[in-house]
């Protein structure tokens, strides 16, 4: 995979915070992909997505007006952006 791929995978999983003032990762794409086959890290990162979904099932049923909510929409969200995209990378290697 090359650097600009994993830059726009990694672009997915990370944001500003609401404050403006830090930048948050979800997760160091990079570093996994380095050390790791891409379904590898496509797994890892289904794994973190249904367990995003598991706390904010639990979030919606205490307190739906949490403000965590938002944020753990972002973020499976951006998981599963980052996802398709490995995989839709993964297809093109195949395919050339």
């Amino acid at each position: 995979m090359t650097k600009r791929a994993i830059h726009d995978v990694q672009s997915f999983l990370t944001f500003m915070q609401s404050d403006g003032d830090r930048v948050y990762q979800i997760v160091n794409v990079e570093l996994l992909l380095r050390r790791h086959p891409p379904e590898a890290v496509v797994s890892f990162l289904q794994e973190l997505h249904k367990d995003y979904g598991k706390a904010l099932s639990k979030l919606i049923q205490e307190d739906k007006t949490s403000s965590r909510i938002n944020e753990l929409v972002a973020k499976r969200f951006r998981i599963k952006m980052a996802i398709n995209t490995i995989r839709n990378l993964e297809k093109e290697d195949q395919a050339a």
